[in-house]
Parts: C-alpha cells; structure tokens; sequence
C-alpha cells in the first residue's frame, strides 16, 4: 500500500526524487492549507454569483452558467497549484538531483513523457474555455467543434506545454562527483 501512495503522491504533486517523511509532512502541510483556502475560495465565490443573479437579470442563464462553471474550474485550479506546486518548488521539494549523464537523460526523457500524457489534458481545458466564452448562446456543440475552436485551444495548449518542458528540463541537476 505504500508503495501505491507512493506512486499517487509522485504523479499528483510531481516529485521526481525519494518521498521520505520530511517530504509527507510538508505535502501534508500544504493539502491542509489547500484545503482550507479551496473551502474560502467555494464560501466567497457562491456567495459573489448569488448576490450577481439576485441583482441582475440575465437573459441567457445558459452562457452564464457555463461561464461560471468554467470560471470556477479555472480558479479552483489556480488555487491548487499555487497552494501546492509553487511552494513545494519554493521548498526545494521538486528539484530533481540526478549523479549520472544517463541519470540526467532519463530524468528529462521522463519529463517529456509526463508533459505529452498531460497535453491531452490541458488541451480539452483550454478547448471547454474558449468555447464557453465564444458561444453566445449560439449552439454550444457546434461551437465547441468548429475548427477556430479547436485550433483557438491547440496553439495554446501546445506552448504552455513546450514552456512547462523547457521550465522542468532547467530544474534537473548533475550533482559533480568530489572525488
């Protein structure tokens, strides 16, 4: 079982090297403090569109929900990485240490092998993004599978994850031997 927790804990957060209890305890940490403010974020955003709908009149509730719906995807995933990834990275937790050429090889073999497993991932994001603000109340499947849809969400989809690559290549290290 531990070994599965393991291998959660790697993929979810992605640390590269050992998880040891320094590292359990400072992921532990942080989920709590992510926890608490994703419970803020829901009391203060539900509040903030009730008092929107109460006030205003709106003539399309459909857009306006799925733009919500997408907002609040978005935000909720910006408050996790930040609350997660960022100050693990801050913490030195996600510096990948390599002592090998061979080492440092398979290490950024394994960073292009995650990034092309999440492209898929971030591509249908960015795709449910531009749709539900592009749609006008026109027919929302069509919309969403329009060609300057799709493309709207590829060109994106494809430099972030060119970015995050070239970011995650610059944090892997070749320890020199001293001796």
């Amino acid at each position: 079982m531990k070994k599965v927790n393991d291998r959660v804990l790697r993929w979810f957060f992605g640390i590269p090297g050992v998880i040891d209890e320094q590292v359990r305890s400072e992921i532990g940490r942080l989920s709590i403090e992510t926890l608490i403010a994703v419970f803020i974020f829901e009391v203060l955003f539900n509040i903030g569109v009730g008092i929107y709908i109460y006030f205003s009149t709106i003539k399309d509730f459909e857009s306006f929900f799925l733009f919500i719906m997408t907002l609040h995807l978005f935000l909720m995933i910006g408050i996790i990485v930040f609350f997660t990834s960022f100050r693990l990275q801050r913490r030195g937790v996600l510096n990948q240490e390599v002592t090998t050429k061979t080492g440092k090889r398979n290490a950024i073999k394994s960073i292009f092998n995650k990034y092309l497993t999440k492209l898929p991932m971030m591509f249908l994001f960015i795709w449910l993004l531009v749709t539900s603000l592009d749609f006008d109340g026109q027919n929302f499947m069509n919309t969403l599978l329009s060609w300057s849809s799709i493309r709207q969400a590829l060109q994106p989809s494809v430099a972030l994850t060119i970015i995050f690559i070239i970011i995650d290549i610059s944090k892997v290290r070749l320890l020199k031997d001293e001796s």
